[in-house]
């Protein structure tokens, strides 16, 4: 018989910004339960930079000192074509305390939240993944599968995951922080509108004698966007916009092997293919390719959900928006979103306030992300030509969200409208 209970918020989606949300909401006194079909925080991620906004935010929250140690602080976006250095931003130019991006894993985000949300006896269910959400009046109805790895065959052993158990949870309030593939924005029966063409791009993180760097630099060129992430010390990550002929992302050759992200497959990457987009695309690059420590070829998306949600079913980061990778938006964007709905929820759910206040958040952050991922680039008169020609590609290499974006694009005389 599967186990019945309620709680007053289910959190879908344990993902920074799902644990936020969590995190928030537990603090303001709110029962909250998380769950979330991994088995474990993520090993790998291509999100790996925080915006100072988002940084000030997991300050107010007690979090972001206990990130800096671990993390690797950049304070300016380089632009190059070719050989040629062609513009620059610069992040310190940023009022607030901190005025730089901090580069680091996800898991080390994953692992200081998990840990704050024990510290409210808030335990993350791993293993659990919401299979049916019933939205039709009254409360929300969620039914919970809890997985385990099962061995099958003989000769061959292969490890499956299978449904170990069921439960009925029925919640005041969810939210839906369960990625791309979100079930909680089909149950709602919100659709994720595509705004652009994907972009594949080819990931390697490595290791290289190149001199340490503070800057992100990013390369222009007519075979796309690409970038060189330093990770701090010896370690860095280069992201290569490619075309889709280059490699086979639905179905690995047998000549590669597969790198799991999670519960999903990519495909493996070789030094010789880092080797030659180097070569290629950025001629600057001084250091030699030390170890490759993994590769993956993967496609990005610019889509927008029709809703955030409505009611009491609300959507934040991946779940609601994807964009591309390297201005680092649809994770940060989604910390911020996530932190300001919780604090709404609990407003609606602890004071009485009207749920009105949720319907306004839902229009505001559509409305934000419309302007991010199909607004218009205006460039001014002391913008250079290079920067005039390129303007709408430099936007989402811009790490920065709302204020922030307008004064970095600002500095370049670009202006989003």
């Amino acid at each position: 018989m599967a186990r019945k209970h309620e709680t007053e918020v289910l959190v879908a989606g344990a993902g920074p910004v799902g644990m936020l949300a969590a995190l928030a909401l537990a603090e303001r006194g709110v029962e909250v339960e998380v769950v979330d079909e991994e088995w474990r925080p993520a090993a790998r991620s291509y999100a790996l930079a925080l915006h100072p906004a988002t940084l000030e935010l997991l300050d107010e929250a007690g979090l972001a000192r206990d990130l800096f140690a671990e993390g690797h602080r950049l304070r300016r976006v380089a632009f190059y074509e070719g050989a040629e250095r062609r513009a620059e931003i610069s992040l310190a130019d940023l009022p607030g305390a901190f005025p730089f991006l901090l580069v680091l894993p996800q898991r080390g985000l994953e692992r200081v939240l998990e840990e704050r949300l024990a510290g409210r006896g808030v335990k993350v269910r791993w293993n659990h993944r919401l299979d049916r959400l019933v939205l039709d009046g009254g409360r929300p109805i969620a039914t919970v599968e809890r997985l385990a790895k099962e061995s099958t065959g003989y000769s061959v052993a292969t490890t499956v995951w299978v449904v170990e158990a069921e439960s009925t949870v029925t919640a005041r309030a969810v939210v839906g922080a369960d990625g791309h593939r979100s079930r909680v924005r089909q149950a709602l029966g919100v659709e994720l509108e595509e705004l652009g063409e994907p972009e594949l791009y080819a990931v390697f993180e490595l290791t290289s004698d190149a001199p340490e760097l503070d800057e992100v630099r990013v390369v222009l060129d007519e075979r796309g966007t690409s970038v060189l992430w330093p990770l701090g010390g010896d370690r860095f990550r280069w992201s290569f916009q490619v075309e889709s002929a280059t490699v086979d992302v639905a179905r690995p050759d047998k000549s590669r092997l597969a790198v799991q992200v999670g519960r999903h497959a990519y495909p493996y990457l070789s030094r010789e293919d880092l080797a030659g987009l180097v070569e290629r695309r950025a001629p600057w690059f001084e250091g030699s390719i030390g170890d490759l420590e993994w590769s993956v070829a993967v496609r990005f998306e610019r889509r927008l959900a029709t809703s955030f949600g409505r009611d009491l079913v609300w959507l934040a980061g991946d779940a609601a928006h994807l964009a591309p990778p390297v201005g680092v938006h649809s994770m940060n964007a989604g910390l911020a979103e996530a932190h300001d709905l919780a604090d709404r929820i609990a407003r609606v759910l602890k004071n009485g306030t009207a749920p009105d206040v949720l319907e306004t958040w839902g229009r505001e952050r559509r409305g934000a992300w419309q302007r991010l991922l199909a607004g218009r680039v205006e460039a001014g008169p002391e913008a250079s030509d290079w920067v005039r020609r390129h303007a709408e590609r430099i936007l989402p290499c811009l790490p920065g969200t709302g204020q922030d974006l307008d004064r970095l694009a600002g500095q370049l005389d670009l202006r989003l409208v």
